[in-house]
């Protein structure tokens, strides 16, 4: 059977086409409508399941569902929280798609990650990807850019990947702003500040570079001691920074640029340091609320995940609509404390 795909199509469903091919929505409806960012394997499938089907060429379709993915590596704080405001979006917004798919942390193989990537975007018609600094998923996402699928960094950047646009705060802005908050609570008491990370994303890479420069300018005599790692796990942190205390002994402050917050705190807290160690951590979830209230930590530095998850799949649908593209105005640093915590 001839298919004439600048005509359109009719007969059998898009989802039809899509359960028989094996394929999503969003790809059938690019095949059907000769639109690039379709592996030509795909596209056969895709093809091969509606003249199986006997769909017939007649009229052209109407606008398809939008489905726009949504790729985090990241912990599983952060992970639960973006799921819930993508979920929130596309609750109200029916005309939008978003499979979301999380991998923590310490589960992240960057090959395996990057065919994730790649395999997402057969069935996509734009990507939001969190992701650490990685060339062979930089690689994964310059590759899926060629093919003609947009992709949005969420809250951490890959400049070199190819993709459209960086949504997210200005996260040397809010390192900057964890030293200027930490250095009054220390004070001038001597000691050291007890850096914990977990891997080599872009946004905790600024946070450090921010809270270290503001410590040499403003807080001369607040030095950073060692970088604990925390692979953004509760359990995992929390030997590490027993083990620090007890090879070291206690810091007068910790800064926390990645996941894992609670780890620290239960560490504060076994320890009879609730309060003595100025703790200043990121993101606000249910974990650093309760920190907050406790009084183990003294700060979250939070932003605007909803906000973000917003502009991130606005800005998809206006580059696939040919609409003018929205400026993506880093989102605001907030500061949060027990009392302004709900």
């Amino acid at each position: 059977m001839d298919i004439d795909l600048e005509r359109g199509w009719r007969g059998p469903t898009i989802a039809e086409i899509a359960r028989a091919s094996g394929v999503g929505t969003a790809t059938v409806d690019r095949v059907l409508n000769g639109r690039d960012g379709v592996r030509e394997v795909t596209r056969k499938k895709v093809l091969a399941a509606l003249a199986e089907l006997g769909g017939r060429v007649e009229a052209k379709s109407g606008e398809a569902l939008r489905r726009i993915a949504f790729l985090t590596d990241s912990g599983m704080s952060f992970n639960r929280t973006l799921e819930e405001a993508v979920h929130q979006y596309c609750s109200a917004d029916q005309s939008i798609e978003c499979p979301f798919t999380a991998v923590t942390t310490a589960q992240v193989e960057p090959v395996k990650f990057a065919q994730m990537i790649e395999r997402a975007a057969d069935d996509a018609d734009g990507l939001v990807v969190v992701a650490r600094e990685d060339l062979i998923i930089n690689r994964a996402m310059r590759n899926v850019a060629q093919r003609g699928v947009p992709v949005v960094c969420l809250t951490t950047d890959l400049p070199n990947s190819g993709r459209i646009a960086y949504i997210g705060s200005d996260q040397a802005s809010a390192g900057a702003t964890a030293a200027y908050l930490m250095g009054p609570v220390v004070g001038q008491r001597q000691g050291k500040i007890l850096l914990v990370y977990s891997a080599p994303y872009r946004c905790q890479e600024e946070r450090e570079i921010g809270f270290r420069r503001v410590l040499r300018s403003e807080f001369a005599h607040l030095e950073i001691d060692e970088r604990v790692n925390s692979h953004d796990d509760t359990d995992y942190v929390y030997r590490n920074v027993i083990k620090y205390i007890e090879d070291h002994g206690a810091p007068i402050g910790i800064y926390n640029v990645a996941g894992g917050n609670l780890g620290i705190g239960r560490v504060l807290q076994d320890r009879g340091l609730g309060g003595k160690v100025s703790f200043i951590g990121h993101e606000l979830n249910a974990n650093s609320r309760m920190l907050l209230e406790s009084g183990l930590m003294h700060f979250t530095i939070g932003h605007d995940v909803d906000r973000e998850v917003t502009q991130s799949i606005e800005y998809i649908s206006a580059l696939l609509n040919k609409r003018p593209l929205p400026a993506p105005a880093p989102t605001r640093v907030r500061i949060f404390t027990k009392y302004n915590c709900l």
